[in-house]
């Protein structure tokens, strides 16, 4: 029994993760239809950056924060407007953004590796693991869904209680109605990857004493960050921490009753089934063509 509940608290615990990661992703696509391949690069950039500027150098942690979702958020408009807007308007085939995207990814790791330094994020809560019966709770661990959720509530009120929020949900449903309304969406696709990648940034730290910090976290981070995004629903506020929670419990349970060797296997087998079976994801909503 406690076997079971260790791997349903380790799966939520995990799964927030994954959802902090998602809930920038789907910033960014739900107002530009772009999935940016270097996001993962800026979870990356907020742990290592998190370690050198709070641990290493004796910042406080709020400044460090502050500091990380800035420089995060810099890079993420830098992207859209570089590696995006640029290339639209230079081809006809809108497709570019992939490859230059995943360009920014590599000169993005290729600076954190000149940089920054890797290594063991500390934790930043001084509060001791403590046990109910044999489930041992670790505090560090058990904030993340907390920060989760709450950092989703305020996207969720940002989304549906605000003019901004409103404009990002009209550019995700008319691009084009929404610049005919007088929406500028030029700007407000800039604003969604600053917000994402500020987001990403900010996931780093939250998650930094979990998943260290190391360049080689990049990559995982993206992939993991789309897939609970598109279990949940890309384009719903709710939808990324959903779908985390749910590949983390799954991941969990894979490792504890299966193998862990199959995590990956697992992982994208379960994107697969969702693009087949409910590619708008489990909160989405089906869109009828007329």
């Amino acid at each position: 029994m406690y076997r079971l509940l260790d791997t349903i608290v380790r799966g939520v615990q995990v799964g927030s993760v994954y959802g902090l990661v998602a809930l920038g992703l789907s910033v960014v696509f739900s107002a530009t239809g772009i999935f940016n391949f270097a996001h993962g690069d800026m979870v990356m950039v907020g742990a290592l950056l998190g370690l050198k500027l709070w641990h290493r150098d004796s910042h406080s942690l709020l400044l460090t924060v502050v500091v990380v979702m800035a420089v995060a958020g810099v890079l993420g408009g830098a992207t859209e407007v570089v590696a995006v807007h640029g290339t639209r308007r230079s081809s006809e085939n809108s497709v570019t953004w992939v490859i230059s995207t995943l360009a920014v990814s590599i000169i993005v790791e290729a600076g954190a590796r000149t940089y920054l330094r890797g290594g063991a994020f500390p934790s930043y809560l001084h509060m001791r693991s403590f046990s109910i019966g044999k489930l041992l709770i670790v505090p560090q661990r058990a904030v993340l869904f907390p920060i989760a959720l709450v950092v989703t509530t305020v996207m969720w009120l940002w989304f549906t209680r605000t003019l901004w929020g409103r404009a990002f949900t009209a550019m995700a449903a008319d691009r084009e109605g929404a610049r005919m309304r007088g929406i500028p969406v030029g700007r407000f696709a800039v604003l969604a990857f600053v917000l994402g990648a500020a987001l990403a940034g900010f996931a780093g730290i939250a998650a930094g004493p979990i998943t260290q910090a190391s360049v080689a976290a990049a990559v995982p981070s993206t992939l993991q960050g789309f897939v609970a995004a598109t279990i949940g629903g890309m384009l719903r506020p709710w939808g990324p921490l959903v779908g985390g929670l749910f590949l983390g419990l799954l991941i969990q349970f894979t490792t504890v009753y299966w193998n862990a060797a199959f995590n990956n296997v697992v992982e994208l087998s379960l994107l697969l089934l969702i693009l087949l079976v409910r590619p708008e994801g489990i909160l989405g909503r089906r869109v009828r063509a007329v």
